[in-house]
């Protein structure tokens, strides 16, 4: 028989109405579910599965650590990098050395940066710093829109062990507008990893400019004199990066400090670390710094040359990527690099520099031969050591 009562009381469907699992993608028609049809905000960080790829997301270059073309041990560095891309900036009494460690079982990470205190200051002057940072290019910040209304917020994350817990601080710094912008964070256990997050509001009377400069400064103190500290929690004029709190992580020589897995994105909650194929992690470290490794055989040709006077020849590089600026350039061994000229006589030379041309190689001359007969020649080695050839563009 059929219904003949009143109308049933109609109402939109809501989220509430719909239990979980009960719609699947076989429920859905093609092309069912549209950009127009989903609300602005709908998607967040926190409703996409950690297993989708956010390609691009990590403002952080090697934060991984996975990188160290100059070598795994950097010691006693005092305004030196370190692992690829990692700044280690020390003034004062204390002495470090930083190195590629090993990651922690189960964190996801093959390596982290270790700094191991060498040499204690207990007694912190107002000048002394210590502080690892990570400097980022300013034309990569762009879309972060500082100086603007719509300047956007961005959350650091990262994974740390501390010899102590506590306060401990964390601070971003922008090269162009001269200001800063301090976080505290609370260790809760020394000697132990753990997961940190921070947020950053933008900056709207800030400036990043686009250009291939010095954009951001990540950095994280060890040490802080009052000279850089300032109150935390607001943008400010100044280069500082640590309040009143930070405690000294440098005052006994037993003191070892970690860290690893930094992402640095867009939006006020942390997503999963983005990880990336070493490939991929190198290549953007080489706009930065290469490391040519000429070869490790004796009397191998590594290059052809052109000599253009009785005293200098030239060749030709070309590197990975194209460099960030003109690389300052330096060898590994002079002394034992040789060069048989246009009459197959074997020269020597005493220094050496480098120009980047416009397509973006590199010309290396060398200089303070003798006796060159012009034309071209080869360079070759006359000893079993590695060779190798550094390029510097950091900033």
């Amino acid at each position: 028989m059929p219904y003949t009562g009143p109308e049933p009381a109609r109402r939109p469907l809501s989220s509430d109405d719909i239990t979980d699992g009960i719609i699947s993608t076989a429920d859905l028609a093609d092309s069912a579910v549209t950009t127009a049809k989903i609300t602005n905000n709908a998607v967040t960080a926190a409703k996409v599965s950690s297993d989708v790829s956010q390609l691009g997301k990590n403002l952080i270059q090697n934060g991984s650590m996975a990188v160290a073309q100059r070598g795994a041990t950097i010691t006693s560095p005092t305004n030196a990098i370190t692992l690829d891309r990692w700044h280690a900036q020390v003034s004062g009494a204390a002495a470090i050395t930083v190195s590629q460690d090993t990651g922690v079982a189960g964190s996801g990470f093959a390596y982290r940066l270790k700094v191991d205190c060498t040499t204690a200051d207990a007694s912190i002057a107002a000048s002394d710093r210590v502080h690892i940072r990570q400097v980022i290019e300013a034309q990569n910040l762009q879309h972060l829109e500082y100086g603007d209304a719509s300047a956007k917020t961005i959350t650091l994350s990262f994974r740390v062990s501390s010899p102590k817990s506590g306060t401990h601080c964390v601070a971003l710094y922008q090269a162009d507008g001269a200001r800063s912008y301090i976080r505290e964070y609370t260790v809760t256990s020394a000697d132990t990893e753990e997961l940190i997050t921070v947020t950053f509001p933008g900056d709207p009377s800030g400036t990043i400019n686009n250009d291939n400069g010095e954009g951001l400064y990540v950095t994280f103190p060890l040490i802080a004199g009052t000279d850089y500290q300032a109150a935390a929690d607001g943008w400010a004029a100044g280069f500082d990066f640590a309040t009143s709190n930070q405690q000294n992580l440098l005052d006994d020589t037993a003191n070892n400090f970690y860290i690893t897995g930094v992402q640095l994105e867009i939006g006020s909650v942390a997503t999963d670390f983005e990880h990336e194929d070493y490939g991929t992690t190198l290549a953007k470290c080489h706009r930065y710094f290469w490391r040519w490794k000429v070869q490790s055989n004796a009397s191998q040709l590594f290059a052809i040359t052109s000599h253009n006077s009785s005293t200098n020849c030239i060749f030709q590089v070309s590197p990975p990527q194209p460099f960030r600026a003109q690389p300052s350039t330096a060898v590994s061994d002079m002394a034992h690099i040789l060069v048989a000229d246009g009459a197959n006589v074997n020269k020597t030379f005493t220094g050496q520099a480098g120009y980047r041309g416009a397509d973006g190689t590199i010309v290396i001359q060398l200089t303070g031969g003798t006796g060159l007969t012009t034309g071209a020649g080869y360079a070759y080695r006359d000893a079993s050591d590695a060779l190798y050839w550094d390029f510097d563009a950091e900033l």
